[in-house]
């Protein structure tokens, strides 16, 4: 009973964590979409573009990894629902889902870094400048 009970915590943990990976905080990526962005950090169409393209790739890999999850989730639920519990089953199940966050953060961070190549030394100070007056103004 206490595996199981560790089973589901510990599934209902990754799936949040996959949720909040795949659907976390945006607002950068919306900021960086928007006209204001690119008036305030004087992007060019081109980095606008490179940008956007960076954005929608990275959203085609966490839908991707949002329907692994939802799979992920309906086999824990027959697991739980199975009249014995195969300790080996959950191993690889956790597994699975182990391996859907790490490649959801691994999208996330890896769509980050090429904005910030595409970004210039100045554009990248604004924005620095712009996340830290947002935090200090989130924190109030």
């Amino acid at each position: 009973m206490k595996a199981i009970s560790v089973l589901i915590i510990s599934g209902s943990l990754l799936f949040s964590a996959l949720g909040e990976a795949g659907q976390g905080r945006h607002h950068d990526e919306h900021f960086l979409l928007s006209d204001k962005a690119a008036s305030t950090l004087n992007l060019s169409k081109e980095q606008q573009q490179k940008i956007a393209s960076i954005i929608e790739r990275k959203k085609v890999a966490m839908k991707d990894l949002k329907a692994m999850r939802h799979n992920h989730k309906g086999e824990f639920k027959a697991l739980v629902e199975n009249d014995y519990f195969d300790e080996q089953q959950a191993r690889v199940l956790i597994a699975k889902t182990s391996d859907a966050k790490q490649q959801a953060l691994l999208a996330k961070l890896k769509s980050k870094q090429q904005i910030w190549q595409v970004l210039t030394p100045e554009q990248r100070a604004k924005l620095e400048k712009i996340k830290h007056r947002k935090a200090h103004r989130h924190t109030k």
